[in-house]
């Protein structure tokens, strides 16, 4: 003898309806229910307590765009309207909501939501349905990490540079470009072992007379004489080119895909430069030199070989320079 199904006599005094509107009532995200017009036909009490209202009969008839931004809302509606066309749902979308209405506990939420076509027995799509949670918590806390990740790359790049750059020119300092030697070393090895022949120079400067200058028209004048020099660098040079502040008054340039005959060209720029841009105090103009010395990548063992090489014909170049320091 087959027992007696015991939802008879539970469902007798209980309607299923009942017990959907205490589902309503109790469950702490928001559901709700929308004819074909998109008037809101039954929610839950957590739905119309985020809308300022008491009860869910307050907000019956009622559409979207009595709650939210005008143009967050047509997104919603237009979204609407294809769920019901398709009769295919949408899950799981997040969207940041401006709510408008009078009554509104919040100003803004995030949500997570997901709605479905509403059927009925016939078969009939006759509005949507839809749940959605908030997770307004959890995108301020994933919008904190995100600023707190950019603070930490701002602040790397920030040392990075601040480990890299010479603070007088704005240039590459010497461990830069002791590094970038290296790099380009291991670079161009690796392209002549694939049969090719590219290759990189270095150039070594240092502005003639740089001391005695300084001495006869002041300190104060080293650094504004550094960063013109600077500038002459960067005007003369391609995009492409590295330039660095090695030493005291001493300079590099890091020439890729360039022989010593391209090297040699770009110093008859800067020669050429320095002396059509004279350098000026209290308006008077002074016509700077600089020493040059070159190194050409050539399968040296390390980088020491290749700077050790331009520094050699810097100083030879040093020891034939003339006064070349005139006044206009």
């Amino acid at each position: 003898m087959n027992e007696a199904d015991p939802r008879q006599d539970f469902f007798a005094d209980l309607s299923k309806e009942a017990l959907f509107r205490v589902f309503l009532n109790q469950v702490d995200f928001s559901v709700y229910f929308k004819d074909r017009d998109l008037r809101y036909i039954l929610c839950s009490a957590s739905f119309v307590r985020l809308l300022g209202y008491q009860t869910p009969d307050a907000v019956i008839g009622k559409c979207l765009e009595d709650f939210i931004d005008p143009e967050q809302a047509d997104t919603i509606i237009e979204m609407e309207k294809e769920i019901m066309d398709t009769r295919k749902p949408i899950l799981n979308i997040e969207r940041h909501i401006e709510m408008s209405g009078p009554r509104s506990t919040v100003s803004d939420i995030w949500v997570s939501l997901s709605e479905y076509p509403l059927i009925d027995n016939s078969g009939n799509v006759c509005g949507v349905w839809g749940i959605s949670r908030d997770i307004s918590e959890a995108k301020n806390t994933e919008q904190k990490l995100v600023q707190k990740n950019k603070q930490c790359d701002e602040l790397n790049s920030r040392i990075h540079q601040l480990s890299t750059t010479d603070e007088v020119t704005g240039l590459y300092n010497r461990r830069y470009f002791e590094e970038m030697v290296k790099r380009n070393m291991r670079l161009f090895s690796r392209v002549r072992g694939r049969g090719y022949s590219a290759g990189f120079a270095i150039i070594l400067m240092d502005i003639d007379h740089c001391t005695d200058f300084c001495s006869d028209h002041g300190a104060q004048y080293k650094d504004i004489l550094l960063q013109y020099v600077s500038d002459i660098l960067r005007s003369c040079s391609r995009s492409s080119d590295d330039i660095f502040r090695v030493g005291n008054d001493e300079f590099a340039l890091l020439l890729s895909d360039t022989g010593r005959d391209g090297a040699e060209v770009l110093s008859a720029r800067i020669t050429e430069m320095l002396k059509n841009k004279p350098f000026m105090i209290d308006e008077q103009e002074f016509v700077l030199t600089m020493s040059f010395g070159y190194s050409v990548y050539e399968d040296q063992l390390d980088a020491s070989e290749m700077i050790i090489q331009a520094d050699q014909e810097l100083f030879d170049a040093k020891k034939k320079r003339k006064p070349t320091k005139k006044k206009r």
